[in-house]
């Protein structure tokens, strides 16, 4: 489809902000935010809850590093906390953004399911495939507003490979390749919670695959990865690796990823088919090109993610300010409870991805990958053999 979808939340935001430009907008109910960490993540989102003022209203903002909870909260006139729960008894809260440290965001979202809460979250759910699966579960029990933001579904160059692909513009897709490498090398005290390259990195990527390919699940990985950092390399780690990965349909979807790129953030996918090729070049600064007797000058690329993504995180969350307003009985509530069920999934490739880089071989998505963890560290022999 070349425009998304007339009920879902895609459209619902554009609609939105042409009111709020307008001025035509009929005003509702104001929602209220909590907003659980401060970091970097943290910081986009509170530039969009200031962009988007007259629909929310930050009510509590939660940090473990209490003064600057307390910094936030006299700029925005809200209250603060180090820690998550007085803000979930507060009747004035409707929707919880979680954007605090990764190892942190399952039991967040638990308790803020729990207490009836809309969730935004930053990826990941959790590093395991039965926890992610039972936040997605509390959910859809709840009938709660749940999204994990994977803000590359975000972006304008992204949705416009995804939007020709979908309308068949290269025939049946064979291939896809993308290229992921970010940087700086992020602070080590953020990698030692991150959950590694496997879980921090590619599982972005891993939900581009699922994607392109409209919801196709691997039928086996092969991950070749090396660590250059000596830091990286003591956590048991790598900063390089590249993955290919294969479907039951024929489609071959690789990427290469590493912790950092000296000449900036880069990040490019291209998708082959029978009838052509799409493809979303990495961003530049700008699109000025200098050419002198000496040659072409291009611009650079953009340093890292926050020059690379920040319209992405203002879209994301406008996206989901519309979810709300539109309701759990709108099509766009039941449309991304649709889209949640992939989460378990793509969490689950990671986790084979990483397992076949441990045993030094393909692994089958069809094998028991929780059976072959305990024997890879265990040191049995047989989790180098392949079962399928």
């Amino acid at each position: 489809m070349s425009r998304p979808r007339a009920d879902s939340k895609d459209l619902l935001a554009e609609e939105l902000g042409k009111e709020l430009q307008s001025g035509t907008l009929k005003q509702g109910k104001k929602y209220g935010i909590s907003l659980v960490g401060l970091g970097r993540s943290g910081n986009f989102h509170l530039t969009s809850i200031k962009n988007l003022a007259e629909l929310v209203e930050l009510k509590w903002c939660v940090d473990s590093n209490i003064e600057v909870a307390k910094k936030v909260a006299k700029e925005m006139g809200c209250q603060f906390s180090k820690t998550i729960d007085a803000s979930l008894k507060d009747p004035e809260v409707d929707i919880v953004i979680i954007a605090s440290t990764t190892d942190t965001h399952f039991p967040f979202i638990m308790k803020s399911l729990h207490a009836d809460k809309a969730i935004f979250a930053e990826k990941p759910i959790s590093h395991t495939v039965s926890e992610v699966q039972e936040a997605v579960d509390l959910a859809l029990k709840k009938n709660l507003p749940f999204v994990c933001g994977y803000q590359r579904r975000c972006d304008a160059n992204f949705r416009a490979l995804q939007s020709q692909l979908a309308k068949g513009a290269i025939g049946q897709l064979k291939m896809i390749k993308s290229c992921s490498r970010d940087n700086p090398v992020p602070p080590i005290e953020y990698l030692r919670t991150s959950g590694g390259i496997f879980q921090d990195m590619l599982i972005h990527d891993f939900d581009m695959q699922e994607w392109l390919s409209d919801g196709l699940v691997p039928e086996s990985v092969l991950s070749v990865g090396h660590c250059y950092d000596e830091r990286i390399k003591e956590m048991g780690d790598i900063d390089m690796v590249c993955v290919l990965i294969k479907y039951s349909n024929g489609l071959i979807a690789t990427v290469d990823t590493c912790r950092d790129a000296a000449y900036g953030y880069d990040q490019r996918v291209e998708a082959f088919g029978s009838k052509g090729m799409l493809t979303a070049k990495n961003e530049m600064t700008s699109s000025v090109e200098l050419a002198t007797a000496d040659g072409h000058l291009m611009p650079p690329a953009k340093w890292s993610f926050p020059q690379r993504y920040n319209h992405a995180y203002a879209v994301e969350l406008s996206e989901f300010v519309a979810l709300v307003r539109a309701g759990p009985q709108s099509e766009a509530h039941k449309l991304e409870q649709k889209a949640m069920m992939r989460h378990p999934k793509i969490v689950r490739t990671a986790f084979a991805a990483e397992l076949s880089w441990k045993l030094g071989r393909q692994v089958y998505l069809s094998e028991n990958l929780e059976e072959l963890e305990k024997q890879h560290a265990s040191g049995e022999p047989d989790a180098k053999k392949p079962k399928h």
